[in-house]
């Protein structure tokens, strides 16, 4: 029996990471880039995790599979519409997880 609840719980870090991973992997098959959403709350997920902000990272991620707008605020910002490809979201998640490690 584990009486051990964070080893029940996982690994925050670990599992956005993993998702995260898995969201650019299926853009990947798909052979798109992410949209200007997409790649917003991707970007925000990245900051969350890089921060370890995990419960936040893992809102940004639901944000960006559901592909849900763009916060009011940021929607009319320069850096907002600046593409992102799906390997500079990996090379930055990796960047993460090694930083991490």
């Amino acid at each position: 029996m584990n009486t051990n609840p964070a080893a029940e719980e996982g690994n925050p870090h670990r599992d956005v990471a993993q998702r995260i991973g898995r969201f650019l992997r299926g853009l990947e098959r798909a052979r798109r880039q992410p949209n200007r959403r997409e790649a917003y709350h991707l970007r925000l997920a990245l900051e969350h995790l890089r921060a370890a902000q995990y419960a936040d990272s893992d809102v940004a991620m639901k944000d960006a599979e559901r592909c849900a707008p763009l916060p009011a605020q940021v929607a009319s910002l320069i850096t907002t519409n600046e593409s992102v490809t799906v390997v500079q979201l990996q090379n930055q998640l990796e960047e993460v997880i090694a930083g991490k490690s």
